[in-house]
């Protein structure tokens, strides 16, 4: 069973952890996160830090200081509940009921166990929503790739690459592409694309590292398809679920 959020265990770090797959609060920078960690898939340990279900809403009026700062949770589908659903996450919920987005700013200080110096990733997409990160058979696509921080002015990714596709046969995703670039974050209150607009406005106020405009969209919307992309924004990428975990 996942440890529900009101357990009163809070962690210092999930290296601490040795029970299963499931919820756990974790201290990070002054806060107490509650993460969805896999503890199953190579060696266990990994934080769930971004995912979505198609037709949900993504991570939609997702604001930057949040992004950056906060452990976000929206469900229930678009316009019910607001993007920052900070600790209200149960126990029992599992990743198929709700979208998350992780603040940028705690990933450096929550991994760099699996290779010290390094936010490990593995990001994969499903046609099973809430798909596990350890039932590797039903992942459509699947790579693994690294970065060594996070600009904190920017949002952008530092030190990206060692990218490695180990799943499917559409190549590397736009996420990776557009992580080894160094793009910005864009969210609907900071504007940091190369679009003359906001293409977060455009695309259902999600936050992506947007330049004119994307390429393999986590949350999409808009005028495309209420889903993750893996790369480009053809109707052939569109998945039912996308995750990306860190370690």
């Amino acid at each position: 069973m996942a440890i529900g959020y009101g357990n009163a265990v809070v962690y210092n770090s999930v290296s601490e952890i040795t029970g299963p797959t499931g919820w756990y609060k974790i201290r990070s920078f002054g806060k107490v996160l509650p993460l969805y960690i896999d503890q199953d898939y190579d060696g266990g340990g990994w934080i769930l830090i971004f995912n979505n279900n198609r037709n949900t809403g993504g991570m939609n009026n997702l604001k930057w200081d949040d992004a950056m700062s906060e452990a976000n949770y929206r469900w229930g589908g678009s316009g019910k509940d607001s993007a920052n659903n900070v600790g209200r996450v149960h126990g029992n919920t599992t990743p198929d009921k709700f979208n998350c987005w992780i603040g940028l700013s705690h990933l450096s200080n929550l991994t760099g166990r699996k290779t010290a110096g390094y936010i490990e990733m593995v990001q994969f997409v499903s046609a099973t929503k809430g798909a596990a990160l350890s039932n590797t058979g039903i992942h459509q696509n699947r790579m693994t790739m690294r970065a060594t921080g996070i600009n904190a002015t920017t949002g952008a990714w530092q030190g990206a690459g060692n990218g490695s596709t180990v799943a499917g046969s559409d190549g590397s995703s736009g996420f990776y592409s557009y992580m080894t670039a160094g793009h910005p974050l864009t969210t609907y209150d900071k504007d940091q694309d190369t679009n003359s607009g906001n293409c977060s406005s455009y695309y259902n106020n999600n936050p992506y590292w947007y330049t004119s405009c994307w390429s393999g969209n986590l949350f999409a919307g808009g005028g495309y398809q209420d889903c993750t992309y893996w790369t480009s924004s053809s109707s052939t990428y569109v998945r039912e679920y996308g995750a990306v975990y860190v370690k």
